[in-house]
């Protein structure tokens, strides 16, 4: 019977059609067609109806072979789990232990563990299969590592994971370790982890310098200190020497003494005497035992610039929010601030006092917004009103400060009250030209309600109103702060400016919603609308959930870096992923740019200039959708590298990032050389795991009930089957004869 059928077939299976349709449904067409035809001639109707019926027969056996039906059988079977060994192939397991790798400390545990269920891997910033032939991969990733295993088994339930490394992981979950402690979240595995450390601090000895800290700029005669973390694997309690370089040039020396632990910290105080960016370093020396010199040496740059920002301050009449913003600016030392309280006016001048019976001095308008005026980088209108005191020459010195910030490059901020916008007489006047707002509402100028601004689209992207760097976490400190006492009315926005906050139920008159925080670009200047006057409020909303005044503090920060257009809030922007890269490493440039309102700018063309020693290298590449593009190049020239990057759009310039960089000799992977058992027993205790320290062995943990389904399959093609073969042969012999029987070809 199995014969006639093409094979055995097994109960359990399914018949599968294996043809397209569109074969199935040509062939049945034939098939009728034929039929049809066979139908056609003179002769008595039963012969006729026999031969067709015959026909159909053959013809329909015919159909079913053309379709290919298959009779599919699968079967499973459960093989024992497998047991997958990881072991690190990063350039910190080639550190000497004894006159041995930390590599090969690793290979002879997985040696112990080798067997018949075990899967060798080795991992780096990367998972391979096999066993390392050498401790060369560049990173350590140990849960990109983890990732790409349980993406490998493919839900596959392992018999046990097993990862032998020193634990000085480089990628995400060390770092989270780090950070959040304990209660860092840790990884999903397929299977029971066991961990083996490769590896003893005791036994290395490492003198390095760990950080550096300064401010990331500096400012022209100014002193700023360096911050130094020294670590002396194997120094505890020792005192070294910590010396300081510009350029490659001796600056200053520092004695450093190590705790038992082997760490400190030293400062260096500087005084910058020339304006540009530096390449500063901070090394120790380099002793005979040393684990790794190259780590012995620190770069990092520093921008200084000429001097401290100076900001000038005009109040029309004290309060709370003036005090806040005061306070504020005298606390930073990097501004210098002049603020004037203008409280004698033109008529207490114009009164029948002496000046001998007048307290408080005359406001010097005419020489500070004239000659005096370009000694400021930024000027601070706060609920003041021009009127009382410009007289005559009111349309001249606003004027002047339009030049000031259009023409020179300066910043202007006005901030709400009931003595500026519309309530200060400013429309109409060369200053309302270069606001963000537009002036001039008839009636009521101010609406003193309470209320929340909300935070608009373009504002939650924008660095003024980026509060915190994840979105969410924004729009939620945004959402809890303090409702405001009210806001000056306009006329709304200009076409130009860029809304950051509105008001919530008001609207202009073309029906968008009310403007309070705008700012807008103005030739070669920057200005901010600000239509309230209780900012300060910001301050208490945080400290009231025990988070301090951040909330305030990192607004007016944002808008004072926004206004002098700091690099790091500009539309234009460029950075490395780190500062210091060895030499062959691959540097990667990633630009972004954005439009006036801060979105994403496709398609603009950006032109980056690397120079190092008089050699220089340009770099060319175009803005996705999301407004960035990485440019790559080698770390080929020892040096302190500047990039100057030039975007275009339409031909036009968007905007000019500088940035530096620092290629050394110094390898990254092995900054630290002292394994990190702490973090490796965290790992193993986060996942109910098994750690074994240096030196140690046992068994690891298995999972007994892991394992995987193999299906063993088998089909069987009927389209073959001599019976198929028989019956098509057997109907279409008799409609034969019975068609020449009745006397029909």
């Amino acid at each position: 019977m199995d014969w006639w059928l093409g094979g055995s077939l097994g109960p359990g299976g399914e018949l599968v059609w294996t043809s397209p349709e569109w074969v199935v449904v040509l062939a049945a067409a034939a098939a009728l067609v034929a039929l049809g035809l066979a139908w056609i001639g003179e002769r008595w109707w039963v012969a006729r109806l026999g031969e067709a019926l015959a026909w159909a027969l053959a013809l329909a056996a015919l159909v079913v072979a053309l379709a290919r039906p298959v009779w599919l059988e699968e079967e499973g079977r459960l093989e024992p789990g497998r047991v997958a060994v990881l072991i690190d192939s990063s350039r910190s397991m080639a550190i000497l232990e004894e006159g041995t790798p930390r590599v090969e400390l690793g290979a002879a545990i997985a040696d112990r563990l080798d067997g018949e269920d075990v899967d060798l891997y080795h991992f780096g910033h990367d998972l391979g299969v096999g066993r390392p032939s050498a401790a060369e991969e560049p990173g350590t990733d140990l849960e990109g590592a983890l990732d790409a295993l349980r993406e490998r088994v493919a839900g596959e339930r392992l018999a046990g994971v097993v990862v032998i490394t020193d634990g000085l992981d480089r990628g995400l979950l060390r770092r989270r370790f780090q950070e959040e402690g304990p209660t860092a979240s840790a990884l999903d595995l397929p299977g029971p982890l066991t961990v083996y450390q490769a590896g003893s601090a005791g036994d290395v000895r490492d003198l390095a310098v760990r950080k550096v800290d300064t401010g990331g700029f500096a400012f022209l005669r100014s002193p700023f200190l360096i911050r130094a973390r020294i670590e002396g694997v194997g120094f505890g309690g020792r005192t070294i020497s910590a010396a300081l370089q510009r350029d490659g040039l001796p600056v200053t020396e520092e004695r450093v003494r190590l705790d038992a632990e082997g760490m400190g910290e030293v400062e260096f105080l500087v005084q910058p005497d020339q304006v540009g960016r530096f390449n500063y370093a901070v090394t120790v020396p380099t002793y005979q035992d040393d684990a790794v010199p190259a780590n012995n040496t620190m770069p990092i740059v520093v921008s200084v610039v000429r001097d401290r920002i100076r900001v000038l301050q005009v109040v029309g009449h004290p309060s709370w929010d003036v005090k806040f913003l005061r306070r504020f600016l005298k606390g930073d030392p990097s501004v210098d601030l002049v603020s004037f309280f203008i409280l004698r006016t033109q008529r207490d001048m114009d009164g029948s006092y002496h000046q001998d019976e007048l307290s408080l001095i005359e406001f010097p308008h005419e020489r500070l917004f004239s000659s005096d005026l370009h000694d400021f980088d930024l000027v601070v209108f706060q609920n003041f009103d021009h009127q009382p005191y410009f007289r005559y020459d009111s349309h001249q010195l606003l004027r002047n400060i339009r030049r000031y910030v259009e023409e020179d490059g300066h910043g202007l901020v006005m901030i709400g009250g009931d003595r500026s916008f519309d309530l200060g007489a400013y429309g109409g006047t060369p200053l309302e030209g270069i606001l963000p707002l537009r002036l001039g509402v008839p009636g009521e100028a101010a609406d003193p309600a309470p209320f929340r601004p909300l935070l608009t689209e373009e504002g939650a992207r924008h660095p003024i109103t980026r509060l915190a760097n994840d979105p969410v976490e924004n729009a939620a400190w945004w959402d809890r702060l303090q409702p405001m006492d009210g806001t000056n009315l306009t006329l709304g926005a200009t076409d130009d400016a860029t809304v950051l906050l509105a008001h919530p139920t008001r609207t202009v008159v073309d029906g968008s919603p009310l403007p309070i925080l705008a700012v807008r670009e103005v030739g070669r200047g920057r200005t901010m609308a600000l239509t309230v006057d209780a900012s300060w409020r910001w301050s208490f909303s945080e400290a009231a959930q025990g988070r301090g005044n951040q909330a305030y503090l990192r607004f007016w920060k944002n808008a004072f870096r926004w206004l002098m257009d700091d690099p790091t809030a500009a539309r234009v922007t460029v950075e490395t992923p780190r500062e210091n890269y060895a030499v062959h490493d691959v540097v990667q440039l990633v630009i972004r740019v954005r439009d006036p309102g801060f979105a994403p700018l496709p398609g603009a063309s950006a032109r980056a200039e690397v120079t190092v020693g008089g050699h220089t290298t340009t770099l060319k590449g175009r803005t996705g959708a999301d407004g960035e593009v990485v440019l790559e190049l080698p770390a080929e020239h020892r040096g302190a590298h500047r990039v100057k990057v030039v975007v275009t759009d339409l031909d036009i310039e968007v905007g000019v990032a500088e940035t530096v960089y620092a290629v050394t000799t110094r390898d990254p992977e092995v900054d630290e050389v002292a394994p990190d058992g702490v973090f490796l027993q965290w790992l193993a205790a986060r996942v109910d795991g098994r750690y074994y320290g240096p030196g140690e062995f046992g068994p690891i943990l298995r999972d007994p009930e892991a394992g995987r389904t193999v299906w063993d399959r088998r089909e069987t093609p009927l389209s073959r089957a001599p019976a198929l073969a028989l019956w098509m042969g057997l109907w279409a012999g008799l409609a034969w004869i019975m068609r020449r029987r009745s006397g029909m070809r």
